[in-house]
Formats: C-alpha cells, structure tokens, sequence
C-alpha cells in the first residue's frame, strides 16, 4: 500500500524502493503468487513514469517469464527470450529468404531449449496463422497437443487452426475429438457446459460449409441442448432451416433469439429475411426497419427492406432503400479490392526486396502507401525494408509515423524502432521502445486467446 501510495503522489524514488521490498518480499511465496505479480507491475510502471526504460524493460520481461511459462518453470527466463525469437520470425514474415531462414533457425532452437508452455504454444501458434505462417503455427500447436494430451482447450485451438487454414475436415474431426474429452479440473461446470457447445456449435458451422445438412443440423441442436441461451447457434440452426426451405423453423428460431436479445440487428435481419421469403412483407419490413435502427451498415436488412417495400407497393421508399443497399455494396467491394491490392503490393515490393532490386521494391512499397494511406502493413513493411538494407534512420522516421498518426501500436513496430534505434546508437530510444514492445506483445498474447 505504500509503494502505491509513493506512485501516486509521484514519489518515484520512493515508490522504487518501497516495490523492490515488496518484490524481494513476495518472492519467497513462488513466482506465481499474486503478490509478486501486484508488486512486479507497480515496479516496472514506475520506471516507466521515471523514464527508466531499462529498469522497466527488464521487469516487464520478467513478467513476461512468468506469466507465458509453464508451472514445472514459473519465470524462466528462456521464455522471454522465446518470444523474442518468435518476433523476429513474424517480422520477416513477408521477406521469406536468408534472413528469415536465419531467424526461424534461432527461433526453433529457443522453442527446443524452452519448457513447454501449452498457452504460449496455443497463443503463438494462432498469430502465426494470422501471418500466414501455417507450417510453423501448425508445429508449435502439434508440440502442445504432445506436451498436454488430455488439453480440451489445445484440442480446440488445433481445430481451430485447421479450421482457418481451409482444411475443414481435419477441422471437423478434431473438433470431434475435442467434444469427447474432460474438461480441465480447474474449469467450472458452467463453463465446462458453454464450451462444448461453442464446439458443438463450430462443428455445425462446418458440417454446413461441407454440405452435410443432417449433421449439421444434429450438431446445432446439441449444442442448444448444452446451453439453450447460446444465440449465434440458434441463428444459425434458423439459417440452416431456412437454406433448406424450411421457414417456418427458421422463424421459430429466430423468434426465440429476439426474446432474449431484442437489441441484436442479426436476428432482427434475419426474421425479416424468412418474412420476405415467405411473402410476409409487412413483417418483413418491419423488422427490416428495426434491424437497421440498430445497425445502419447491415446492408443486407436494407435489400429486405426494400424488396418488401417494394412488394407492398411502396414503390419509391422500397426504390431508395435498393439504391443505398446498392451504394454500401459497392462500399464494400472497394474495401476488398483495397485489401487485395494492399496484400499484392505488400508481396510484390517484399519480393523485388530479396530479389536485390531494392530501389524498386522502395518506390513500389511508396507508390502503394499514396494510394492506400491508412494501410498500416505497407509502412510496417516498408520500414522493416529499410532496415533490412541498412537504413536505419528511415526506417525509424517510418516506423515512428506510424505510432504519431496512431495507424498503428503493433508490437511488431515497437520491435522494430528498438532495433532501428539502436544500430542508430541511440540507447535512450531503444530501451524505450524496447520495453514498450515487451508490454504489448504480452497484450497481444492474451488477446489470441481470447
């Protein structure tokens, strides 16, 4: 409380020494005792606050340590280290030649020498699938799936890397496995119950992109079973119904969700939807209407909308409400085709990079950021690019555009000023973003499991 109480009142010197105590003091209880943690976190933000970079970049990697590793080696150091490797090797992620090779070695090598950590594995490998990085997301998740055989949770997470790489039968079938096994003696009933439906519920999903109808339909209504409030599977066990001209069912289902989450657009847009389908075109447009109160940009209750409207012989409202429906569809599609574009230049410039042809791949990766000024990749990678080829300066001045517009604070950025800044030599700045970067990484591994 006093350490608190010096933080506060911006005694830092104090408030150092008074953490440092309750550190050394909380040590004897284990490294993952909450009070440790508390004191931990009240040390490193009041280095922060002194501009002690250093000091902070080491306790935050310490955290790091302890919160990422495995209960047999609570704060190993080996694990911060890790998940440096793990950096290095998304960075070049668009830059597959002799240094990602290098970088990918180191960071197998430090997965070998590190303890396994089942949700270090489970996070990493779901950011490796973000990246595109499948063959090595997939190897980190088989090295969890071996290390914790009897994991419900890293069973799932396989699936779900199966199932967002596109191999959906693999998916389907680990998914499966998932729905056979124990939850962990930790996880109480309540959420033992609300994960397998969520399984349940992913396997309906897929059975439905198979084509397997009955299965899906099976699935869906196990999962309901499991937990009757779970209203994205009662949505789509309604979209099912009424893919297969069942609409009546459909309705029912829908009808139950707006009991319970009248404030939703979805279920509103979809009872619409049966409505029209089924000629009912005052109903249709009525909850249409409410659909698009909650939500103006769901574009597809605006088509309903319209289509009703114009059945009723509202001819010119129904008219209005196709044209915007036609204007957010044409919205939509040039997003798209920005994101397709972004992702060629990205590869295209990245490739003329590895090819030696840098001064192409610099004008192209310029040409691309004038035209798509708000796409945080190109100038993350045109940053890393100018790094690669040795000019630190730009590539800082890149990287540091891209905090002060606030198009992006990946943690991937920070890494990348802390290396510019200090081949630059400017160890102030380095330490800085350095333990920025340790900060937000340990954020984005929580997110992905989330």
């Amino acid at each position: 409380a006093a350490a608190f109480d010096w933080l506060q009142k911006g005694h830092y010197a104090e408030a150092v020494r008074s953490f440092s105590r309750a550190v050394q003091l909380a040590e004897r209880f284990g490294a993952d005792d909450d009070r440790l943690g508390q004191s931990l976190n009240g040390l490193a933000e009041t280095y922060r606050l002194q501009e002690n970079f250093a000091g902070a970049g080491a306790v935050y990697r310490r955290i790091l340590s302890i919160r990422w590793s495995g209960p047999s080696n609570k704060g190993d150091p080996a694990v911060a280290d890790l998940v440096d490797r793990f950096v290095d090797v998304l960075s070049l992620a668009y830059f597959r030649g002799r240094q990602f090779g290098e970088a990918l070695r180191k960071y197998l090598e430090a997965l070998n020498r590190t303890q396994d950590a089942e949700a270090l594995y489970l996070a990493m490998s779901g950011i490796l699938i973000k990246a595109e990085l499948t063959a090595e997301a997939e190897d980190v998740m088989q090295r969890a799936v071996r290390a914790f055989p009897a994991s419900r949770r890293a069973r799932y997470k396989e699936a779900e890397m199966y199932r967002d790489s596109g191999r959906m039968r693999k998916a389907l079938e680990t998914f499966q496995e998932a729905s056979q096994m124990k939850a962990s003696a930790s996880m109480t009933p309540e959420l033992d119950v609300l994960q397998l439906s969520f399984i349940y519920q992913r396997m309906g999903g897929i059975n439905t992109d198979l084509v397997q109808f009955d299965a899906a339909i099976a699935a869906y209504k196990k999962a309901l079973d499991l937990s009757p409030e779970n209203a994205d599977a009662r949505i789509a066990l309604g979209d099912l119904y009424l893919r297969r001209g069942q609409q009546a069912e459909a309705l029912g289902e829908y009808a139950r969700v707006l009991t319970t989450h009248p404030d939703r657009a979805l279920p509103h847009y979809r009872f619409a939807d049966a409505n029209l389908q089924m000629g009912n075109f005052p109903e249709a447009a009525t909850s249409a209407a409410r659909a698009l109160k909650i939500d103006p940009q769901q574009r597809k209750a605006r088509y309903v909308s319209g289509m009703a409207l114009v059945r009723m012989g509202r001819t010119e409202e129904g008219q209005k409400e196709l044209q915007e429906y036609r204007k957010q569809e044409s919205d939509a599609q040039a997003e798209i085709n920005d994101q397709r574009d972004v992702l060629v230049s990205n590869r295209g410039a990245s490739a003329l990079v590895l090819n030696g042809q840098a001064e192409a791949a610099l004008a192209l990766f310029r040409k691309s950021i004038e035209a798509h000024p708000g796409a945080a990749a190109l100038r993350l990678n045109l940053g890393l690019a100018l790094g690669m080829l040795g000019r630190h300066r730009e590539a800082a001045a890149t990287l540091q555009s891209l905090l002060d517009t606030a198009i992006s604070d990946s943690f991937l950025v920070y890494k990348s000023l802390a290396r510019d800044y200090e081949s630059l030599k400017d160890e102030k700045a380095s330490q800085k973003y350095g333990a920025l970067y340790i900060r937000k990484i340990d954020a984005a591994l929580e997110e992905e499991l989330q």
